[in-house]
């Protein structure tokens, strides 16, 4: 063969084979790199009667203090090398192995970017590792960055979540706006100690109306199987509710009853909703601490008519503060139940620490 028709053979050849490449990398990433997961319904309305199969339940040593471990913001995605993972798994290990926790739980943000789906199953099979009850929360970056399609969706990502085996995650009612709206009590024997909602406040930019009807419904039914009373309760959620920037305004104008504990950086960050009604709600249902993640700027506990707005600090692979290398808030947040009181502490981890 000649030297010309040989060329002309390679030319045409390596055509074909780009064309082949694109075609696949079009079907792959288009069609076969996405996992929509199960497609669940579960239904519920205002008029069902109560029912706590769904109600989550973690058993606490009357003769002890329950520990609670919340990280925030782990943001870590597939596009990341095998040695950041190893950085944010040291730091998460040391997290638990410093404070023992009874129950860990994440106020989402636990994966960043639309490549999720393996940085995902590496946190579940972390979490999973340490048999402790743990329970997450979606966060704005959990499914995806805004706007674009996700490797893992949220109904995969509720399959996983689901199928690990010490994640307490229910994805909840499938038709009241959001997914991962459920509710976990903390068991003294027969009795309820404490009562935790997880909100879903990632995903929905508001905490909707049918959001409050459910846990109003759990609430009401709780209460009447716990001889009337409202077990004392705690909130976990990704972005704050607008209550937060009114808690930081009173302490700053020291109205009274209003203390702080922790740093505040960014006022701009307090809030991330409009006014949904859920700190009514927090009042009315004799829940003491509301928990946010999302701040990435601050690690503090306000006071603010008698309940505790709690931006959690960050924990994950970059400090907290945004634009300011000489500021870094990194570490986790723990609130430890006792009889008397709920202790809360910023437990932080110092940058390159797990390097």
């Amino acid at each position: 063969m000649k030297k010309k028709n040989k060329l002309t053979l390679i030319i045409v050849l390596s055509s074909v084979a780009t064309l082949c490449l694109g075609a696949f990398g079009f079907v792959y990433f288009s069609y076969l790199h996405h996992y929509k997961g199960n497609n669940v319904t579960y239904e519920w309305h205002k008029e069902d009667a109560f029912d706590d199969s769904r109600i989550k339940a973690v058993n606490k040593d009357p003769n002890k203090d329950f520990t609670i471990l919340n990280l925030a913001d782990i943001q870590i995605c597939d596009l990341e090398g095998a040695k950041d993972k190893k950085v944010v798994h040291r730091q998460i290990d040391y997290l638990v192995k410093q404070t023992k926790p009874d129950l860990i739980t994440l106020t989402g943000d636990q994966v960043w970017s639309n490549e999720n789906r393996y940085s995902l199953k590496a946190i579940i099979s972390w979490l999973d590792s340490y048999k402790i009850p743990w329970a997450p929360v979606f966060g704005n970056h959990d499914c995806g960055n805004e706007g674009h399609i996700p490797v893992a969706s949220q109904e995969y990502s509720c399959d996983l979540y689901e199928q690990a085996k010490y994640c307490l995650f229910d994805r909840g009612p499938t038709n009241i706006g959001s997914l991962g709206n459920y509710v976990i009590n903390i068991m003294e024997g027969d009795n309820i100690y404490k009562t935790i909602y997880m909100v879903d406040a990632g995903l929905n930019p508001d905490i909707l109306p049918a959001q409050l009807d459910y846990f109003k419904w759990n609430l009401d039914g709780i209460s009447a199987s716990n001889n009337g009373i409202k077990p004392s309760g705690m909130a976990f959620m990704h972005r704050p509710v607008y209550e937060f920037y009114d808690a930081y305004y009173a302490y700053m104008n020291n109205e009274p009853g209003t203390i702080c504990q922790g740093d505040i950086y960014h006022y701009y960050l307090l809030w991330g909703q409009m006014n949904p009604g859920f700190f009514d709600f927090a009042l009315e249902s004799n829940i003491d601490n509301i928990v946010a993640g999302h701040q990435h700027g601050n690690s503090f506990s306000i006071l603010y008519k008698n309940i505790w707005c709690t931006a959690s600090l960050k924990t994950g692979p970059c400090g907290g503060i945004i634009d300011n290398e000489d500021i870094y808030l990194n570490g986790a947040t723990t609130f430890t139940l006792s009889k008397e009181e709920t202790i809360i502490k910023q437990i932080y981890t110092k940058k390159g620490q797990f390097d």
